[in-house]
């Protein structure tokens, strides 16, 4: 996990860290920024009818366009320069009033007063200037981010770019008058357009080579830039109520960015071709990636703790099952046979009880008694299975305690390396991206999972390894033995228990947890979604693996997604627990209630201790961040000693040090 993490913070020489109190304070200066120029203009500050309407867009763009420019990320040490220090609030400034001038004028809000509209951004910019560009907040300033990449001005294609814009813009004009010979109005627009290609590309480094091996930031300028002009000239339409042709404008732009991403990306493909063509170097090696070390990991652990499970039956031995898996079903995959060879006593299964079949279709699995199996073997991914629960709980069924299940499936972190070690870098992740949203995300969403299930069948779909596993326990499964070869993760399971009864597992971006609270009672408690679904269900097997870091968290916890990192470093995870809060199942201050699986790993007395009280939204390790379980567990100890005593007085001490820990030590979620 440390090595993933310290890619992370390497890739690119940038540090990635996000500072609470500029999101505080920016926040709070934004707000009254706005209400000084509603002040100036209506003399109140009672916002109501359309401007309250407008303030979650406002709001929005506010967010959206700090996030773009990397504003609220903490500075390098070093960058001692004043006018670096102010070029981000420049930059977002500027997104900020060029979104503001796109929704107003894609959705008609002529109504809005511009001074409102305009004005409040540019206090707010003074403000920012103000309050956190100084050197008097020396907590922005961090170790050094590296220096740049070698960048150089390239005349050539900035003739070609230059060409490439007056074409443009001469076919849309042949398409809106007819005729490629200009009237003086459109000289006019064309100047424009020539303007803002050309402020645009200075200001974002447009006409410079960048010396970069990644795509997106090969054609990251060109994006910015052409948003930067469409901003600008949605701002002259509104602001001015100009009459230029908004096809011409807003056309020429549009089309000018296919064109010019398609040229970048020609050369793109031309450079790295170069730089990867040398006999040294094999054209589709793959390099080891963080998902390719995760799923090693995984496996790995299950190859340490590997055990071979068996029928018990007294007496009973017989080589038929194996001899027919390896000389008849799996004679075409030696490396299968193998690991369940390793995996399985082959010998403890009677024939006469085991099953193997090569459908997708569930109708062969159910028309099999109840009962009947020690081991069933399906050569079909699980991946090829339109109901993939449907599948396994039948399975279960026909399964009796103790029986054995052989499967595989293809987890999206092995397809991600498949189309790295198949195609060139950039056509790998393109293709990769549109192949997932085909097979993932289409199938995740109610609508388009039915055109998807209606094109495919249900086939070839993707899901993560935490998502398969999960699956698989919630059916009554637990993992035996793991293996990773031929793009594949193969797995061998028993039936330990009935499927879970749950009516809808976890699988949307809100969910309810299962927590132990006051009187030991269990109680849900709502948070957004951090980790692949059916996560929960791995828990205890995650636990049993990986045990415990030095701050009382699973290690190497591979069920959490990218994104999910991100909403808990922000606390936007934590949201919904305010639900919780309103309902009175939560106070604010208090120990946190926990799983049962992480309840039993607490000390005896500790655990009766804990569900004397009723639980809380902040924890108070938060005011005390410890740094093992063990400290965790005198935090908790001291803070129910001391709320016992005096309650609105530990509540209060353990509030306000918890928010000092949270907005200035980078006190993170869990």
């Amino acid at each position: 996990m440390s090595d993933i993490n310290g890619l992370r913070t390497n890739l690119a020489g940038r540090d990635n860290r996000y500072s609470r109190v500029k999101i505080f304070l920016s926040t709070i200066l934004l707000f009254v920024a706005f209400a000084i120029t509603h002040l100036i203009k209506r003399g109140n500050l009672h916002i109501e009818g359309i401007y309250l309407e407008f303030l979650p867009l406002y709001f929005c763009c506010w967010l959206l366009s700090s996030l773009l420019t990397g504003k609220f990320k903490v500075r390098p040490a070093g960058d001692d320069k004043y006018m670096s220090r102010l070029e981000p609030y420049f930059s977002s400034a500027l997104f900020f009033v060029g979104l503001l001038s796109l929704f107003i004028f894609g959705l008609n809000l002529y109504e809005l007063s511009r001074f409102i509209v305009f004005g409040s951004p540019g206090i707010y910019l003074l403000l920012e200037i103000l309050f956190l560009s100084g050197n008097f907040l020396p907590l922005f300033r961090v170790r050094d981010m590296g220096k740049p990449g070698e960048r150089r001005f390239s005349v050539v294609f900035f003739l070609l770019e230059f060409i490439l814009l007056t074409l443009t813009f001469l076919v849309i004009h042949f398409c809106k008058i007819g005729t490629i010979r200009l009237q003086d109005d459109y000289q006019e627009v064309l100047l424009l357009i020539y303007f803002l290609w050309l402020f645009t590309g200075l200001l974002v480094h447009r006409f410079v080579i960048p010396e970069e091996k990644n795509y997106f930031r090969t054609i990251y300028p060109s994006l910015k830039s052409t948003f930067i002009g469409l901003s600008i000239a949605s701002f002259f339409v509104f602001g001015f109520r100009t009459g230029f042709s908004r096809l011409l404008v807003f056309g020429t732009l549009g089309l000018y960015a296919v064109f010019e991403i398609f040229i970048i990306s020609i050369f793109y493909l031309r450079r790295r071709q170069k730089k990867i063509d040398v006999p040294e170097i094999n054209l589709f090696e793959v390099p080891e990636t963080p998902i390719s070390r995760m799923i090693e990991g995984a496996v790995q652990k299950e190859r340490l703790e590997a055990k071979q499970v068996r029928i018990e039956k007294a007496g009973y031995a017989s080589p038929v099952v194996g001899e027919k898996l390896e000389k008849v079903y799996l004679r075409n995959f030696p490396e299968w046979f193998s690991f369940i060879k390793n995996a399985v006593a082959l010998e403890s299964v009677d024939i006469l009880r085991a099953e193997v079949m090569d459908t997708a279709n569930i109708y062969n699995v159910e028309v099999l008694p109840d009962n009947s199996l020690e081991l069933f073997l399906n050569l079909q991914p699980l991946n090829n299975l339109r109901r993939i629960n449907t599948y396994l709980v039948e399975v279960n069924r026909k399964l009796g305690l103790g029986g054995i299940l052989l499967g595989r499936f293809e987890p999206c972190e092995k397809r991600y390396i498949y189309f790295l070690k198949n195609y060139p870098p950039v056509l790998a992740n393109f293709l990769y991206f549109f192949d997932f949203t085909w097979k993932r995300v289409f199938p995740k969403l109610p609508i388009l999972r039915r055109i998807y299930f209606g094109i495919t069948g249900g086939q070839s779909r993707v899901f993560s390894l935490a998502e398969a596993l999960g699956r698989l326990y919630f059916c009554g499964f637990e993992v035996v033995s793991l293996e990773s070869f031929d793009n594949y993760v193969y797995f061998v399971v028993q039936k330990m228990k009935a499927p879970v009864s749950d009516v809808a597992p976890s699988y949307g971006i809100l969910f309810k947890q299962r927590r132990i609270g006051q009187g030991g009672k269990f109680m849900h408690i709502y948070k957004m979604r951090t980790m692949h679904p059916f996560s929960e269900y791995i828990h205890q097997y995650i636990y049993e693996k990986n045990k415990l870091d030095d701050k009382g968290k699973i290690s190497d916890d591979f069920r959490i997604t990218g994104w999910g990192r991100f909403l808990r470093a922000l606390w936007i995870d934590e949201i919904p627990m305010l639900f919780n809060l309103v309902k009175g199942d939560l106070k604010w201050v208090g120990v946190r209630p926990l799983s049962e699986t992480f309840f039993n790993t607490y000390p005896q007395d500790l655990q009766q201790e804990r569900i004397r009280f009723q639980p809380g939204l902040i924890p108070p390790y938060y005011a005390d961040m410890p740094r093992s379980i063990e400290e965790v567990w005198e935090s908790e100890r001291v803070y129910l000693e001391n709320y016992r005593v005096h309650p609105w007085r530990t509540d209060f001490f353990y509030f306000f040090k918890a928010l000092n820990n949270i907005l200035f030590h980078r006190a993170k979620s869990a």
